[in-house]
C-alpha cells in the first residue's frame, strides 16, 4: 500500500512518527512523509522520504508568545477559577496558519500520490482535511497523554470552512482510528476507536559517546529543558542553572543534555556536572539515569517513560502542565510546584523519586508488553483494504 504521512511545524512531532514509517517500509510498503520545508532535514535523517509542502513558516515565529500555562480539564469540571487559561485552537493561531500554508499542496500531491490510507500526528489539521478530500482512512498517531481531550475546537467555524474549500466532508482531528502509545496509567479516556502501539523512542540522528559507553559509577541524573523551549525563549520560570547547582549537592553525576542556545548561556558548573557538547540522543542517555528533570514535552516524557526513569517535571506551558499532570497520577514522577524553584525543593523532590523507582519501571514493562509498530501494521492494512473511513478493524479494543 501506499500511506501519505503527515506531519508538521517542528522537527520533535515528526520524531515519534519514524519508527511506524520504519515497520512500513520494512513491510514493503510505500511511504512518504509530507512536511514543512523546515522538517526535511528531520525526516530525510531517518530514512524516510521528505515532501516539501507549503511555504516555509517557522514555528518559533509563529508560536512565540502564542503559548503559556492552561487549565486542567479538571479544573473546568469542578468549576475552579480559571483566570483566562482555557486552551483553545483560535483562528489566528499557530495550530492553524500551519494548516493553512499546507493543506493545499498537501491535497495536489495526495491526488498524484493516491494513498491507500494518510497518518498524523495530533493537532494536525492539514492532514486531517487531506484525508477527507482524498476520501481515505486516516490514522492519528498520539505522541503521548492525549492533550487534544483539553482542547476547545470550534469545528463548524474553524474546520467546516476550510473542509469545505478543500471539497471535503466528514473531518475528524481524531481520525479514523487513533494509535495510542501510552500506558493506561498514563491516559485519559480517548475519541473515537483506538488500538495500542508500544512507544519506540527516537530523538534522531545521533553518535554514542565515549563516556556513555560504560555504566556510571553513581547515580546519573540528566536535566534536559527540550529545544521548543529555549526556541521560544521560555524559559524564565527557573534557570537550569539554578536546577543544577541544586542537584550537584548530590552524590550524582549530572548531565546537562541542552540545546546550544542554552548551552551558551551557561555560567561555571559544579564539577560533577556534564555538559556535552555533541547532540546527545534522549534514548540513548536515559537507559543509564537514575532521574531525569525536564520540562514536561511528550517526547521527553515518553522516552522517559519507555526507559523506566523517574521524572520530576518542571513545567511553563499548555502541554507540561497536562503531562506533568498525568505522570504525578501515574505515580512515576513529581511535579515541582510554583514557589519550589528553590534548591532545598529541587533537592528533596529528586531524593523522592530515586527512593522508589517502582513506579516508573512498571510503566515500562507495560510499554513493551505492547504491539511493537511492525505488530500493528497488519491493522493498518486491513484499514487501507476497506478504504473506509468509517471502518473500525477488527483488532481494535
Amino acid at each position: 500500500m501506499r500511506v501519505l504521512m503527515v506531519t508538521w511545524g517542528w522537527r520533535t512531532h515528526f520524531l515519534p512518527l519514524a519508527p511506524l514509517g520504519w515497520a512500513l517500509r520494512a513491510a514493503g510498503h510505500d511511504v512518504r512523509v509530507a512536511c514543512q520545508p523546515g522538517q526535511v532535514a528531520a525526516v530525510t535523517e531517518a530514512g524516510l522520504p521528505a515532501v516539501p509542502v507549503g511555504p516555509p513558516l517557522g514555528f518559533a515565529d509563529v508560536f512565540r508568545g502564542q503559548v503559556g500555562k492552561v487549565a486542567s480539564r479538571e479544573a473546568f469540571d469542578t468549576g475552579t477559577d480559571l483566570d483566562g487559561l482555557a486552551p483553545q485552537v483560535t483562528e489566528d493561531g499557530g495550530t492553524l496558519r500551519f494548516a493553512d500554508v499546507m493543506v493545499d499542496d498537501l491535497i495536489t500531491y495526495g491526488r498524484h500520490y493516491r494513498p491507500d490510507l494518510v497518518l498524523y500526528e495530533p493537532f494536525n489539521i492539514a492532514g486531517a482535511i487531506a484525508a477527507a478530500a482524498l476520501g481515505v482512512p486516516d490514522v492519528r498517531l498520539l505522541w503521548g497523554p492525549d492533550s487534544t481531550t483539553e482542547l476547545h475546537l470550534d469545528e463548524d467555524k474553524l474546520i467546516g470552512p476550510r473542509a469545505r474549500r478543500a471539497g471535503a466532508s466528514g473531518v475528524r482531528i481524531t481520525g479514523t482510528l487513533t494509535l495510542d502509545p501510552c500506558p493506561a496509567a498514563l491516559q485519559v479516556p480517548v475519541t473515537g476507536p483506538t488500538h495500542p502501539i508500544r512507544f519506540v523512542p527516537y530523538n534522531g540522528a545521533a553518535i554514542l559517546p565515549d563516556w556513555l559507553r560504560h555504566p556510571p559509577d553513581r547515580p546519573r541524573i540528566c536535566l534536559t529543558w527540550g529545544t521548543m523551549m529555549a526556541e521560544l525563549g521560555l524559559t524564565d520560570r527557573i534557570s537550569v542553572t539554578t536546577i543544577a547547582d541544586a542537584l550537584s549537592e548530590l552524590d550524582a553525576e549530572i548531565v546537562l543534555a541542552l540545546a546550544p542556545r542554552h548551552r551558551d548561556t551557561l555560567g561555571p558548573l559544579p564539577a560533577n556536572v556534564r555538559v556535552p557538547t555533541e547532540h546527545l540522543a534522549l534514548h540513548l542517555l536515559l537507559p543509564g539515569c537514575a532521574a531525569v528533570v525536564h520540562q514536561g514535552g511528550a517526547g521527553t516524557l515518553m522516552t522517559a517513560m519507555a526507559c523506566g526513569v523517574p521524572q520530576m517535571v518542571v513545567p511553563a506551558v499548555t502541554d507540561q502542565h497536562f503531562n506533568g499532570e498525568r505522570l504525578t497520577r501515574a505515580g512515576a514522577g513529581t511535579v515541582l510546584a510554583d514557589g519550589d524553584e528553590h534548591p532545598a525543593a529541587i533537592r528533596a523532590a529528586l531524593q523522592r523519586l530515586l527512593t522508589d523507582p517502582g513506579p516508573a519501571a512498571a510503566l515500562a514493562v507495560e510499554n513493551a508488553a505492547r504491539p511493537t509498530p511492525a505488530a500493528v501494521v497488519p491493522v493498518l492494512e486491513d484499514l487501507a483494504a476497506t478504504g473506509r473511513r468509517d471502518f473500525i478493524p477488527g483488532g481494535t479494543p
